[in-house]
């Protein structure tokens, strides 16, 4: 499950509209519960915007409650409920859907073959993870508090993205065998995911030539 990926944003801002809240962003790296930049579509075109990395889980606490459950940050299996209906909105509405550009993805090597992580990337000029965004208020995000050295959990409102998943092509099956995120590279691909909709309808892997697997980035 890609919990890990790596950006490059200068790649991609020349072509969009570039929110204030994007500022002076870098290449970086975006694990889940981190910002990350977006691509999401307003009246007068494309625009880039950070925003928060998973979507609010099943339960806020663990079972025994001691613990604050991980927000999540991949959508496989959209026939659940949690997908199907409770969350039916933001995966369907043309206005939630977002795109979410990477350079690079991650995903964890077994400790059986040695563990670590395995990286891959495109072959293509673009490449984009086919997600979805929300808004969303609440306590249970850690988050920035004015004049404290350390990030607090206090109400605040944010737009939090996810991206789907879906079964691994051949290039990642050998490291994750289960997944891999749906990722769009064409332009009629982009047009189909951002009319909303079916999100099912683009949830296929990517084919085996278009995606390699690389040296971790230096």
């Amino acid at each position: 499950m890609c919990n890990l990926y790596r950006f490059e944003p200068a790649q991609y801002a020349f072509n969009f509209k570039t929110h204030p809240n994007v500022g002076n962003l870098g290449p970086d790296y975006v694990s889940r519960d981190k910002n990350g930049p977006v691509l999401r579509q307003t009246d007068d075109g494309y625009e880039m915007k950070v925003m928060r990395w998973g979507f609010p889980p099943f339960r806020v606490r663990t079972k025994d409650g001691k613990r604050y459950m991980p927000p999540i940050s991949n959508i496989r299996n959209l026939g659940e409920n949690w997908w199907k209906n409770v969350n039916r909105k933001w995966l369907t509405e043309p206005e939630y859907r977002c795109l979410v550009p990477f350079e690079q993805l991650a995903e964890p090597i077994p400790k059986d073959d040695g563990g670590g992580t395995a990286w891959f990337e495109t072959t293509t000029e673009y490449s984009f993870f086919a997600g979805v965004w929300r808004p969303w208020s609440g306590d249970t995000r850690l988050v920035p508090v004015e004049g404290e050295p350390k990030q607090k959990r206090v109400q605040a409102d944010l737009e939090l993205f996810a991206f789907l998943t879906t079964e691994a092509n051949g290039v990642v099956a050998p490291i994750h065998e289960h997944a891999m995120p749906v990722i769009v590279t064409e332009q009629d691909e982009i047009d189909t995911w951002m009319a909303g909709g079916d999100p099912a309808v683009l949830q296929r892997p990517l084919p085996d030539e278009l995606l390699r697997r690389v040296d971790p980035p230096g």
